[in-house]
This record gives structure tokens, C-alpha cells and sequence, in this order.
């Protein structure tokens, strides 16, 4: 009783779970009315759409008016297929289902066999009538052919009309990408919202995107722009939703590895050598079916390895200061000796006698051409004067020699690189029946304990980011 009660409570647990996973996706719709020749509505004609790909289907029946509607349809290409006893089928193939679109379908049936059927084949491009929300579709083709440097979809966002591709900050990880804090229509960088899968995917710092998948995972995005639906009300700029690649009835994968290499690289203006610059992007996806038209999983990685370098400049002791001359710099030899002991140490170390450097004689001064004028004329400071940890670093190479000539510095340098490591990863598993998802993960002892619930077949989602 205790197992049957725990496994009970698992099971409520995963659905509330599992169903609110389903109620966030992002999806489109297909609605229409049937009626016959004559114009008059057909109600109870049964409705069923198809995912070419996976073979999933969804199916409705016509109300009392003759009007259908499939609301939440995972994006992909459907086939519809519209049957009523005593009419012809009427079939449309090749329905494409973007983000949030929402197209209409009517069908008007003829009078025939049900064996016989009217099929129509629509165009990939069609305009939505039934939605008033303003925004671009890019599809998986387009973001895979687009040069991208970094591999980030918010690169993309500036294809859309409306959307400044810069930002004031210019904020935004080097090798990673920007976090998509764009302008769009003259808002806020901070005012959009962003979604994957249908969940709210954005930081809580500058309203970016926290999360930006694998470029090959994603099938397509879609960013709204004007005319939000009320579901996205909350954000004044822009509404950007990506959908990721699911697995279908047939196992695919790719790999891929963009490398970028200091042996491409040209030498910048004040340096004399390149910069370090190594930078790979490599990762693999694959997906298929775990149950043929039922149960299916897409993993993707992708992996960041990169070493860069940029030219840093500043001021370093001249090549006279190295000898002891400080003549370029005299006007700084300022001050006087800081009483008797600093004077002995002085005598000692230049091997002068103990009257020669006084407790507060100048150190120099302009025309000074004598010792026994100064401690150090025609600023030259000689090197056994010096502090043996200054010569130490010296001898070490601690303190460089200068390399370039320049009114403001006599050093650059692009040796020292800093290092970048990014993993990210991607696991999707869709089902078609929440129930049988149940019983794929949990096995056929929880189904036989519990009562199978009769639900309208649907398809329903887990989506995990590593």
C-alpha cells in the first residue's frame, strides 16, 4: 500500500510537471470552417492534422456552426486531412507551422465516396489572416547559411525592420556573444522578453537572454515586434521565442568545427606582432525516434576554446634610463639627500669617501656638471647606485625595453592572452500522450497500479539546458 501510495504521489508529481512544460510551449494554430457545396456548415466532420515528420496527430471534430480549431500545434509541416460520412475526404498538404503563427483553413467538401478524396498542396509562404502580431520568422536554413561570428541567434535579431543591431553599452561577453539588449522600434535595450520552448529564459540583471542555445539546435525564432497577443503584454520592446530541433522518425544528426588562428591574422597599426588569437568552435547534434511516432529525443553540444591577446600600451623606462642617463627625464630628479644615513649608504655604494655626498645635498639640478655640485650630474645615476632589487628585475627582463615611438608611450605589446572555456548542451525528449510518457519513464509496474486516464492525444515536451 505505502509503494503504491508513493508511486501515486511520483506520478501526480511528474504530471503537474510535465503539464506545465506543455502549457508554455510555443506553438501555432490551424482553424477553419467546413461546409458542404451549397455553403451550409458541416458539424461533427472530423479534423485531423499530421506532422509529416514525426507522424504525430491531432484531431478535432467541427462545432454546431461548422468551425475547427487545433490551438496548439508544435511548429512544423502538417498535412490536414477533413472527412464527413457521405462526402469526399478533403485533404491540404505541406501547412507550414511557424512560432505563434496562425493560419486559416476553410474546406468545403463535395458530395461523394469517402474513399474518394479532393487534395490540395499549399504553398510554403502564406499571410496570416487571423493574428494581428507583427514580427519575422527565421527559420533553421537561414541561420545555418548567415556567416555568424561568435554563433549566437541574437546576431539575427537586426534582420528584423525595427531593430538596432547595437547597443549603448556595447555590454556583452567576448567569444560568447551579445545577451540581446537591443532597441527594437526605439525601446528600451531592457524591454524585451525572451522564450525557449516556451519558457522565460531571461536574466534578471540587464533583461537579457540567460540562455542561448546551440545555433544548430534551434529550428527556427521568431520576434514579435508590434501587436502583442496579451500573453506577452509584459514587454514594451520586443518578444523574441525560439523553438528547438525535436527528434523525428528518422535518426539525423551533424557536426561541426569553425576554427579561427593567428596565422589568419593581419598585424594591427601599433604593434609588431600579431596578436595570440585562437579560437575553436566545434559541437555535434543527433536526434531520432526512442518509439516511432510516439516518443523522440534531440541532444546537442557545442564547445568554446579560445586564447586571445590585444595590444596593450604604456611607458617604461627609456633605453638611456637602462645605462644610468636620465637626461630625458631630469626635470624629475628632484629633491635633496634625506639625512646622514641615506648620505653614507650613497658614499659607500658609488666607492666615494664619506665626505663627499652630504645629508642634504640636491640630487640635481639643471647645469649641474659636478659632484660637487649635486649627487648626480648631467642626471646620469650610476648603476652601482641603484637598489639591488631594482637591478634584480633588470637582469630578470622583469621591465622591458621599449618598442615603438610614439608622443604618448614607447611600449606595446599583445603576449599576454587571457583564456576562454564555454560548454553548453541541450537534451529534448517530446511524447505525444503525457500518459505513455508516464509509463516510458516509470514502466509497466505504475501502470498497472494506477488507472490509464483517456486523453485526447497531444504532444507534450521536456526540455533541459546543461
Amino acid at each position: 500500500m505505502r509503494k503504491s501510495l508513493c508511486a501515486a504521489v511520483a506520478v501526480l508529481t511528474f504530471m503537474f510537471f510535465a503539464l506545465a512544460l506543455a502549457s508554455a510551449s510555443i506553438t501555432g494554430s490551424i482553424s477553419g470552417v467546413v461546409t458542404d457545396a451549397s455553403g451550409a456548415v458541416l458539424p461533427g466532420a472530423s479534423v485531423i492534422a499530421t506532422d509529416t515528420l514525426t507522424g504525430i496527430k491531432t484531431s478535432v471534430k467541427t462545432d454546431a456552426k461548422g468551425f475547427y480549431s487545433l490551438p496548439a500545434l508544435p511548429i512544423g509541416t502538417y498535412d490536414l486531412e477533413i472527412s464527413h460520412a457521405g462526402f469526399k475526404t478533403y485533404r491540404k498538404t505541406g501547412m507550414v507551422i511557424d512560432a505563434n503563427a496562425a493560419i486559416r483553413a476553410d474546406a468545403g467538401l463535395d458530395v461523394g465516396a469517402i474513399s474518394e478524396q479532393v487534395e490540395v498542396r499549399m504553398d510554403s509562404v502564406h499571410v496570416e489572416t487571423q493574428s494581428t502580431q507583427m514580427g519575422e520568422v527565421i527559420e533553421s536554413k537561414s541561420i545555418e547559411a548567415v556567416p555568424l561570428n561568435g554563433r549566437s541567434y541574437i546576431d539575427l535579431l537586426a534582420l528584423q525592420p525595427g531593430v538596432s543591431p547595437y547597443n549603448s553599452g556595447d555590454t556583452g561577453t567576448p567569444g560568447l556573444g551579445d545577451a540581446g539588449n537591443q532597441s527594437v522600434n526605439g525601446q528600451r535595450e531592457t524591454s524585451n522578453g525572451f522564450m525557449v520552448n516556451g519558457s522565460n529564459v531571461e536574466e534578471g540583471k540587464n533583461n537579457g537572454a540567460a540562455i542561448i542555445p546551440n545555433l544548430d539546435s534551434i529550428e527556427e525564432f521568431r520576434i514579435i515586434t508590434n501587436n502583442f497577443d496579451a500573453e506577452y503584454g509584459n514587454y514594451s520592446g520586443g518578444q523574441i521565442n525560439v523553438v528547438t530541433k525535436s527528434g523525428t522518425n528518422n535518426f539525423h544528426g551533424s557536426g561541426f568545427e569553425f576554427l579561427r588562428n593567428t596565422a589568419l591574422d593581419a598585424t594591427q597599426y601599433f604593434t609588431d606582432s600579431v596578436p595570440v588569437f585562437r579560437q575553436n568552435q566545434f559541437g555535434s547534434t543527433f536526434g531520432g525516434p526512442i518509439r516511432k511516432d510516439k516518443t523522440f529525443f534531440f541532444v546537442d553540444y557545442q564547445g568554446t576554446r579560445q586564447t586571445q591577446s590585444s595590444p596593450a600600451t604604456t611607458t617604461v623606462p627609456s633605453a638611456g634610463n637602462f645605462t644610468g642617463d636620465f637626461s630625458d627625464s631630469a626635470s624629475s630628479l628632484t629633491g635633496s639627500v634625506g639625512g646622514p644615513g641615506f648620505a653614507a649608504v650613497l658614499n659607500q655604494r658609488m666607492s666615494l669617501s664619506p665626505n663627499t655626498i652630504f645629508d642634504t645635498e640636491p640630487y640635481y639640478f639643471d647645469g649641474c656638471t659636478s659632484q660637487s655640485q649635486c649627487v648626480f650630474p648631467n642626471a646620469f645615476i650610476p648603476k652601482q647606485a641603484w637598489s639591488p632589487v631594482a637591478v634584480s628585475m633588470l637582469n630578470l627582463g622583469l621591465i622591458p625595453q621599449p618598442n615603438v615611438t610614439n608622443p604618448t608611450f614607447n611600449f606595446s605589446s599583445s603576449k599576454y592572452a587571457q583564456t576562454l572555456r564555454d560548454d553548453k548542451g541541450g537534451i529534448r525528449v517530446d511524447q505525444n500522450s503525457l500518459w505513455n510518457l508516464i509509463r516510458l519513464l516509470f514502466h509497466r509496474r505504475l501502470s498497472s497500479e494506477l488507472p490509464v486516464p483517456k486523453w485526447r492525444s497531444h504532444r507534450s515536451g521536456v526540455y533541459l539546458r546543461l
